[in-house]
């Protein structure tokens, strides 16, 4: 096993060798990395990405989309493995269903790991007393909190509250919240919007 200050400084070098556009030595290094780390699958994709750019290919196009795949299985929270799987899709396989497919895969990950920062900061914030920036960071996680359950696979599954919110302009929005976040939404909301009605 090796030291996370060993992984990061053989993974400077992995990025060294890319931007000096020496691909073979940066798979290389990124190999012996997958050896020593095989559980992660940022190196999986990076590994991926450095065998599409090798000027003598050692390992097939197959092998690439099989790591894009296993970094999905790996960590299917992180968007990374899904985008990229997806322009692989689109430029190597040129197949534009399977890889819009994929995108969207990744930007549901990616949103939902948004709306987390999100709600975060914006408890943060408060505890900060800098409630107007907790209010725009609160309303930021509403609107993709909302359009992540619009476009979810279970869009009738996990009902949560109707929210309403009248913003500091006057506007009144009026939402009904599902899934993981409904309830930190509602938590939130309450702490910042004391008198709203529900």
């Amino acid at each position: 096993m090796t030291s996370t200050r060993s992984f990061k400084q053989k993974l400077s070098k992995v990025f060294r060798h890319w931007e000096e556009k020496r691909y073979d030595l940066a798979l290389d290094e990124t190999e012996e990395l997958l050896h020593s780390w095989p559980g992660n699958a940022q190196l999986h994709v990076l590994w991926a990405s450095l065998i599409q750019l090798q000027e003598e290919p050692t390992h097939s196009l197959a092998d690439a989309k099989k790591a894009l795949q296993r970094a999905i299985e790996m960590d299917e929270n992180s968007p990374a493995g899904a985008i990229e799987l997806g322009h692989f899709l689109d430029a190597v396989e040129d197949d534009a269903q399977a890889a819009s497919k994929a995108f969207s895969e990744g930007i549901q990950s990616a949103r939902r790991l948004l709306i987390d920062g999100l709600l975060g900061q914006a408890r943060a914030l408060l505890q900060l007393q800098k409630r107007e920036e907790a209010v725009q960071c609160l309303m930021e996680s509403l609107y993709l909190a909302n359009i992540d359950h619009s476009s979810g696979p279970n869009k009738s599954a996990s009902l949560g509250p109707d929210i309403v919110v009248r913003e500091p302009t006057g506007r009144i929005l009026a939402l009904q919240l599902k899934g993981p976040f409904a309830i930190r939404i509602e938590d939130l909301l309450e702490e910042v919007f004391p008198s709203r009605s529900a």
